[in-house]
């Protein structure tokens, strides 16, 4: 992910700083400042690039806010204002069905698949509701893919055996769900959407 900035001023830009923060569940928000490193001048274009295997890759369905600062020789001082950002993952044209707080975005199968597997998560949070007390607190996505090599291919370091994958912290459900292969499928979302309630209702 490559950031870009042009500037110029009346007289030396002295420092320019890239700031971003990431959407996701935590006790504090955490703001992250970059550097960047350029020679002095009137006229700046400078770029920064966040290397996804540094932090680890993120979910399909995430987003980020950033900004820039730019200070110059006297010591004056300019804002952007923040801008969101999505990732997504851009190999595949993603369908979605919304019920409630809970998101379903496919790119193989029908309608009625993503209408059974919404009524499997659906199904899973009451009786999660039923036989604990937890619920969802906030909006969840589940993307489906099409099967796990594809699911796979959307993670920085994964698993061989990763059929599917809470992102907790986000409100993010990743599956590899053929469909063919239903009745797993439903047993998957209900499992991963356990681990995410838990963990919503844990932090609170």
């Amino acid at each position: 992910l490559i950031f870009n900035l042009s500037v110029e001023s009346d007289v030396n830009i002295t420092d320019i700083r890239l700031c971003y923060t990431v959407d996701r569940v935590s006790f504090a928000q955490v703001t992250s400042e970059v550097y960047i490193e350029f020679m002095p001048t009137t006229t700046v274009d400078v770029s920064w690039t966040l290397e996804m295997v540094r932090i680890g890759g993120l979910p399909p369905g995430s987003s980020m806010e950033y900004w820039w600062t730019v200070e110059d020789a006297k010591s004056e001082k300019i804002e952007t204002i923040p801008a969101q950002l999505q990732f997504n993952d851009t190999r595949y044209s993603w369908d979605s069905l919304t019920e409630g707080k809970v998101t379903i975005y496919w790119y193989e199968g029908g309608e009625s698949f993503a209408q059974e597997l919404m009524a499997a998560a659906q199904q899973a949070l009451t009786k999660l509701g039923q036989d604990t007390g937890a619920e969802l607190e906030k909006p969840v996505k589940l993307y489906i893919y099409a099967d796990a090599q594809d699911l796979q291919g959307a993670m920085i370091y994964p698993q061989e055996w990763t059929g599917g994958v809470a992102f907790t912290r986000y409100g993010i459900i990743a599956i590899g769900i053929a469909p063919d292969n239903l009745s797993w499928g439903k047993r998957a979302i209900a499992h991963e959407l356990a681990h995410l309630v838990i963990h919503q209702m844990t932090l609170n």
